[in-house]
């Protein structure tokens, strides 16, 4: 739902290291713009044409098990784009400290690395999305107490907790009560529909929307346990947590004025809970990494849906989800390649589910890589393809370091879609871009 930012000025901050007797401080971040406006053909579409962005992170972690000195993480980023929407992000902002040499205990807003499967594909099932934009919706931790004992055996117990809710707030609507109307003011915020066809007329539609109350909103629990086993090379886990959906859901009731010619949706913002879990296994060694991993998601609720809903093109019916995939990476100084699959395993039918939110992906291939070219230059690319729905992801970047403060970066993102427009990405077809940008970093 809506979520109102006011504009920030920001700063820029780049790489510091700072190494103590026990412990090692970084301070990394930039300020920067860029324009998608190198063509005509692309990057036209309002809030894609240009933006600034600001990100800052500090970081204080410990070096040893056996002293007890806190640990102290702040990720924070900002973006502005070309409808002066500005929007925000704290991805993790907590302290932790160890208790004893085998415990450990972290408080604050923390990413839970539990799922490579739901970070890189960017399902946004565990942790909250950045989502600044869906070519790299990044992560944001979830609020809680998170405790961890390590056994000499190479056992690992983790337990999550918290009382606090905070959905995902990029990208966000614009709602005008006066008016009765939502839209959006960003090239990812798939607003619901403004008129619609009716039994052959084309009518209005006119939005409700129930503000809930905060305490209503914030104060929900989740509870989640990790148990593994680690060494030198393998790392294996399995987890499961109980939380509210990182997104809010809209129930939605649809009535038809067919006097006035309208329909008229009444919004009411649902919080619903969901089971989250799954089991990873993992092979690292020097500087090659391979993973296989598994995730299932199972909503706590059905609600009904009403058939109208379909008027308002809002898709709000809850599925069962299930994926698997797997992956070999091999990084280093000079470069990073990596290949990654995934499959969706629970059933998808368009056709009895058009109410259902379509996967963002099904039986999908990544090819990502990255090279350094001396000291000045790099190249890096990510492309993702869905055998089944034949959409494609296509990143290419290339950056240039003018000095040790000044750096040049330009690329492009180009979505394809398959051509009978159904699929999770035809909507943002338009949002690709041929950029040039600059940022300033010390």
């Amino acid at each position: 739902m809506l979520r109102k930012f006011k504009k920030i000025t920001v700063l820029g901050l780049t790489l510091v290291s700072t190494n103590g007797f026990s412990a090692t401080e970084v301070i990394d971040g930039h300020l920067g713009a860029l324009s998608n406006q190198a063509s005509e053909q692309v990057g036209n579409v309002p809030g894609n044409r240009y933006n600034a962005d600001f990100e800052f992170k500090f970081h204080r972690s410990t070096t040893s098990s056996y002293r007890r000195e806190l640990e102290k993480k702040f990720h924070v980023a900002a973006l502005m784009n070309d409808q002066n929407l500005t929007m925000f992000s704290v991805q993790e902002a907590y302290v932790g400290g160890n208790l004893t040499s085998k415990d450990h205990l972290r408080f604050g807003r923390q990413i839970l690395s539990w799922s490579d499967v739901d970070k890189l594909w960017g399902f946004g099932k565990l942790n909250n999305r950045r989502n600044f934009d869906y070519f790299t919706p990044g992560q944001e931790g979830l609020h809680g107490l998170l405790y961890e004992r390590k056994s000499s055996n190479g056992m690992r117990y983790r337990g999550f907790l918290s009382g606090l809710y905070i959905p995902e707030m990029n990208p966000g609507l614009d709602i005008d009560k006066k008016n009765q109307t939502i839209t959006s003011r960003h090239p990812w915020s798939d607003a619901p529909a403004q008129t619609a066809q009716v039994e052959g007329t084309l009518m209005d539609v006119k939005y409700d929307v129930q503000y809930p109350n905060i305490s209503d909103v914030i104060f929900r629990y989740s509870v989640g346990t990790n148990i593994g086993w680690e060494n030198k090379n393998w790392v294996f886990d399995n987890f499961y947590m109980r939380k509210p959906e990182n997104s809010i859901t809209p129930d939605v009731e649809v009535n038809v004025d067919f006097v006035q010619r309208t329909v008229n949706a009444q919004i009411d913002p649902r919080f619903y809970y969901h089971d989250v879990y799954g089991s990873s296994l993992k092979y690292r060694n020097h500087d090659v990494e391979m993973y296989i991993s598994g995730i299932a998601i199972r909503p706590n609720e059905y609600p009904d849906v009403d058939q109208r809903v379909r008027y308002t093109e809002i898709k709000n019916k809850k599925r069962r989800e299930d994926y698997v995939g797997g992956g070999i990476s091999r990084s280093n100084d000079l470069y990073t390649i990596g290949f990654n699959y995934v499959a969706r395993l629970s059933p998808f039918d368009r056709n009895k589910d058009e109410l259902t939110q379509d996967p963002r992906w099904n039986q999908a291939l990544n090819f990502l890589g990255s090279r350094n070219f001396g000291r000045h230059y790099s190249l890096s690319a990510d492309l993702k393809y869905d055998m089944l729905t034949t959409d494609r992801l296509v990143m290419f970047r290339g950056n240039y370091k003018v000095s040790r403060d000044l750096l040049m970066n330009v690329g492009m993102n180009i979505i394809g879609t398959p051509t009978n427009g159904k699929s999770y990405w035809s909507p943002y077809t338009n949002n690709d871009a041929i950029y040039g940008g600059l940022r300033y970093v010390f």
